[in-house]
């Protein structure tokens, strides 16, 4: 394997040193967004949970600050959200403005009295986040008697005056709601019976309105965690398009329906940033980069895991109904460094469309047409390839990662061979964002996402190849080498 500070990623956030998991507390704030996350200092493997707390003012250069919240006598904190009081709705800031945060207070040994380790609590900063209180009346909910009741997702729901809150109720979303953001009352759930589950608890929910693109309507889509059976075996996110009235929330689609929000094996517990100011408009969605079945043992070992990209999410009118749809946040723009194009390219096999070499990072744009019948392998770094193949009228992309340094978690977790069936065979837009330990593509004008790791052994120059197998391509490519700071 490489050095790892050949696999520490310019764009990414990673931790200076120590452990990194889920994103928690995404919030915008006086000029300022606020990543905390699941953090554990002491060891670059899952510890004693901490929130960590970085801020950014363009999502790409983040400044560390101290750690947010420690474990204390009732247990650790895990994941849960950050919110504007706006208008100082808790009466906790003297008639000001302020930021909420709900963790799940995870104990560690409990006492005589408590048969379950999990309720929620809530701190309170005066600061922009700088320094947190935790409440005194924690937990502002009890365990109501279940072994998974975590991740708090918290938003102010206008039509209805009251904070929402969505939380893990084992394999169902529970929905509560409160008009001082301290005393909460429980309003309905969701899950049973709709979308993917396994034999552990959903993760990580988020909930949140969307307009639907070229429309003057609007949906809920409502966010979940599956733990090990994802679309490729491991940790992954799904996600259901729907209502809500402040109390439930209905699934548009039919309960068999399973929509899932990344088709890779490295975006999970996916949360978006709250209080974005209206005049930007977007809904921005952050992923933990890394999977449950070898996120203990990558090849790093300082520190261990990072974010994805933000990713900027719409819901748009498809053959198969209302999707998601991903792009890479605007702002990677102004990280630009040169611009290469090929236009009209035309090959027969076998063929090499093009070779890029690259070090740091790299964003590349293709338009492909295949004849039936053909096929057209990229391989971005050593160890990982993709293949789009159009046969009997369909477009279906494999995907296929190597890796090993002799760690058996790791040595059998990491590489993986699946496909994915994206319909009748037209022509296709890919997008690859290529970082020192990751490849991110987005397919089909960001129908469909997908975020895996890569740690090539040989490096640190790489070469993105584009070559055709069999058949017959016409293809256009931009591609942008990536410079941090410019």
């Amino acid at each position: 394997m490489l050095a790892e500070k050949h696999y520490r990623p310019l764009f990414h956030f990673a931790p200076a040193f120590g452990w990194l998991n889920d994103p928690n507390g995404l919030v915008y704030k006086d000029g300022e967004y606020h990543l905390f996350y699941q953090y554990y200092p002491g060891d670059s493997v899952w510890g004693p949970m901490h929130w960590g707390h970085a801020v950014s003012t363009d999502l790409l250069s983040w400044t560390h600050l101290p750690i947010a919240l420690v474990p204390d006598e009732l247990g650790m904190c895990f994941s849960g959200t950050a919110a504007v009081d706006k208008g100082d709705k808790s009466g906790l800031f003297g008639g000001k403005d302020g930021l909420l945060a709900y963790y799940t207070i995870a104990a560690e040994k409990l006492p005589d009295d408590v048969d379950f380790p999990q309720s929620q609590g809530l701190a309170y900063s005066a600061d922009n986040g700088r320094h947190w209180t935790k409440y005194s009346g924690n937990p502002v909910i009890p365990n109501p008697g279940l072994q998974d009741f975590r991740d708090p997702k918290v938003f102010w729901h206008e039509p209805s005056q009251h904070w929402i809150m969505v939380v893990t109720l084992g394999q169902k979303v529970g929905i509560y709601r409160s008009a001082d953001a301290k005393n909460w009352q429980f309003s309905s759930s969701f899950g049973e019976g709709h979308g993917a589950h396994d034999e552990r608890a959903w993760e990580c929910p988020d909930l949140f309105e969307i307009k639907v693109e070229g429309q003057s309507e609007s949906r809920w889509i409502l966010i979940v965690g599956v733990q090990r059976e994802a679309y490729i075996a491991g940790s992954g996110t799904q996600y259901f398009v729907g209502r809500f009235d402040g109390e439930h929330f209905s699934n548009d689609n039919t309960p068999e329906t399973v929509l899932w929000l990344d088709y890779g094996r490295d975006f999970y517990a996916t949360q978006t940033w709250a209080d974005i100011p209206q005049a930007d408009g977007r809904r921005l969605a952050l992923g933990w980069m890394s999977c449950w079945p070898y996120a203990n043992h990558l090849p790093t070992q300082s520190w261990r895991s990072a974010m994805s990209i933000p990713h900027e999410l719409t819901l748009k009118p498809t053959d198969d109904g209302l999707r998601i749809h991903h792009a890479f946040i605007r702002e990677l723009k102004n990280t630009l460094a040169d611009n290469h194009q090929l236009y009209g390219m035309s090959c027969a096999a076998p063929a090499s469309l093009f070779d890029i070499e690259w070090t740091e990072a790299l964003q590349i744009k293709l338009a492909v047409s295949l004849e039936d019948n053909s096929s057209l392998m990229l391989s971005p770094m050593q160890g990982t390839q993709l293949i789009l193949t159009a046969q009997n009228n369909e477009l279906v992309l494999q995907c296929l990662r190597q890796g090993a340094y002799g760690n058996e978690a790791y040595d059998q977790g990491f590489p993986h061979d699946y496909v994915i069936r994206l319909g009748v065979n037209r022509k296709l837009t890919l997008e690859l964002l290529l970082d020192r330990c990751s490849v991110e593509l987005l397919v089909d004008e960001g129908r469909y996402s997908i975020t895996n790791l890569a740690f090539p052994e040989q490096g640190p120059e790489h070469t993105l190849r584009a070559e055709l197998t069999t058949g017959a391509v016409v293809a256009d490519a931009e591609w942008h080498l990536l410079t941090p700071g410019k």
